[in-house]
Parts: structure tokens; sequence; C-alpha cells
């Protein structure tokens, strides 16, 4: 997983990209410019992207799971 797939991923699970920035480390409008791919982050964000997706449950359909 990519850290735009990872950010897709959290989305998906109900995080704004605020929330996504505050969890790793970083700025909204950081985290909006990767998702949309107009920029890399640095090896150490993305590991942190990736890290948090990794930690989202996902359902037995392979679908991510809602945060409520």
């Amino acid at each position: 997983m990519n850290p735009s797939q990872a950010i897709t991923k959290l989305k998906q699970s109900g995080l704004t990209e605020v929330a996504i920035a505050a969890k790793a480390g970083s700025r909204q409008s950081t985290i909006n410019r990767i998702a949309r791919g107009l920029m890399q982050p640095n090896w150490e964000l993305g590991q942190r992207l990736v890290d948090l997706a990794a930690a989202v449950p996902a359902n037995p359909a392979g679908e991510v799971a809602d945060a409520a």
C-alpha cells in the first residue's frame, strides 16, 4: 500500500483529512496533496500513513469497517 492508498483507506474508515493529519503529525493541506497525487511524502510520513491504515480493521468482505 502506498501513502495515497493509505489516506483513501483512512478516509473510507470515517476519518477526515484533519484527523489523519493530526494522527500522522502533519498538516491537512499536506494530506490533501498526497491524496490527490500532487506530492510524495518523505519516508517517515509515508510510513506513518501506511501504519495508520494497516491498523484500520477490515470486515470479512474486505471492505473497511465503519469507524463509528
